[in-house]
């Protein structure tokens, strides 16, 4: 399809493992979302599974799930070689390190005729700075622009991989405001039964080791009685992804005697409802390249208390929109939840609004993907 006075739409295909709500997920369908349609042809393609995400992809996205079961499935990578020829895609953007690899083991045999832009959100950084043999030549051979959502990924593909620096771009995460603004709150202090004057403290996250619960549990033993009595919170995320963390995290919270305060509402599709309905919010991780959901907390004009952990994190530490720790400090993350809980909620709120205006001034999801646009516009 062409459009009078300009070129023809190039067709970007968007690759994930799967659809779930991860925030590498998140982002990815963001992108496909937001491209300019003057421009791009919007595609997306899961090599595993679908998943709760493919319900925010918007209707002009084709969509499809390989379901590969395998790391290495013949007849997949066959498949998706077909469906990239039939679509004529002259951009794939990959997402997470395993889906890159897979995508560049169809190139080196044959199987795709398009340029290659590989997104990393690798948040492992603080365990894992290797580059093994397979992802150093994955990367070096079918791998023709490189995306990282922090500046130490982006020096970790230059030092380690030994990727060019004219083709190491970095580019921060962004967010869809318009999923949060003018949402209808969920009643979420009627829904866990807590008073008028109970302070509701929302938590979005997996449970999943790299985001420390444990932190925030340890850190709430910590508080004055009176800080703690009048502390709700309500954590938005799976259960299972993790099942030995996930026990131990509920072993703490009952040894600890909080299990009042904490209050489970697993995988939700309404999260922008239920932040709108929650008085701040909290992320407790140990180590992140985002995170995503410091944006999402913004955009919902929540203040927070956040470890520094990435490269948001980093950007809005003295900007006036929340409370920012270092990470595995009980001590400074009790003392921040205590300033946040004391702290009067006509300021809270306006803390919040600061939040939502620098998110719609900074960090729009359209002003990132015209960034990767202009990456795009390199290859084309």
């Amino acid at each position: 399809m062409t459009h009078a006075g300009s070129e023809p739409r190039a067709n970007v295909m968007v690759v994930t493992d799967a659809l779930n709500s991860g925030g590498a997920e998140r982002v990815a369908v963001d992108i496909a979302n937001s491209l300019d349609r003057s421009r791009y042809r919007a595609s997306f393609c899961a090599t595993r599974a679908g998943g709760p995400l493919e319900q925010r992809l918007s209707s002009d996205v084709e969509l499809d799930v390989l379901g590969r079961l395998v790391k290495w499935d013949a007849r997949k990578l066959v498949t998706f070689g077909r469906i990239t020829r039939r679509r004529n895609i002259s951009i794939i953007h990959s997402h997470g390190r395993g889906t890159m690899k897979f995508v560049s083991l169809a190139k080196a045999l044959g199987l795709v005729d398009a340029k290659h832009v590989f997104h990393d959100h690798f948040g492992w950084l603080h365990l894992d700075r290797g580059a093994g043999v397979g992802l150093r030549e994955a990367m070096r051979r079918e791998v023709d622009q490189y995306l990282g959502v922090d500046h130490r990924l982006c020096r970790w593909a230059e030092q380690q991989v030994g990727f060019p620096s004219d083709r190491v771009h970095l580019v921060r995460s962004g967010v869809d405001i318009g999923r949060f603004v003018d949402v209808e709150p969920v009643d979420v202090r009627a829904m866990i039964g807590a008073r008028a004057d109970d302070t509701i403290v929302a938590m979005a996250a997996n449970f999943r080791s790299q985001k420390d619960h444990p932190l925030l549990f340890r850190a709430m033993a910590l508080l004055d009685d009176d800080v703690l009595q009048r502390m709700q919170v309500v954590i938005m995320g799976a259960t299972h992804v993790e099942p030995d963390y996930f026990r131990g995290c509920m072993d703490m919270v009952e040894r600890l005697g909080i299990g009042d305060r904490i209050h489970l509402l697993g995988e939700r599709d309404d999260i922008p409802r239920l932040l709108a309905g929650c008085d701040f919010a909290v992320l407790c991780s140990k180590n992140e390249t985002g995170p995503l959901v410091v944006l999402e907390y913004m955009a919902s004009g929540l203040p927070f208390v956040a470890t520094e952990t990435g490269e948001i994190t980093s950007a809005v530490h003295d900007r006036g929109v929340g409370l920012v720790t270092a990470p595995r400090d009980d001590v400074e993350m009790a003392d921040a939840l205590t300033e946040m809980m004391r702290m009067d909620p006509t300021r809270r709120r306006a803390m919040g609004r600061t939040g939502q205006r620098l998110a719609s001034s900074t960090f729009s999801q359209e002003s990132v993907t015209r960034e990767i646009e202009a990456v795009y516009r390199t290859l084309l």
